[in-house]
């Protein structure tokens, strides 16, 4: 398991390839996450969320976000 801490500026994206699950912990900010086998999520400050991504995962940022990522 991989474990990163992440900033994104408003309207920036990343993507994450390769994973087979994830969790992620929105710290601040609100995220859009499209790539999980359950669609398209938001993600606001304070949630925790387990991903099952399809292919890549994108993320991107609403506000200024910072975030948790633990990726299988």
């Amino acid at each position: 398991m991989k474990s990163f801490k992440m900033t994104l500026g408003k309207d920036k994206m990343m993507s994450v390839n390769g994973a087979k699950s994830a969790s992620l912990s929105c710290e601040k900010g609100k995220l859009w996450i499209t790539g999980t086998r359950e669609g398209d999520l938001m993600v606001d400050c304070g949630q925790k969320i387990r991903l099952r991504p399809v292919d890549a995962l994108v993320i991107q940022s609403m506000d200024d976000s910072l975030f948790t990522m633990d990726v299988k």
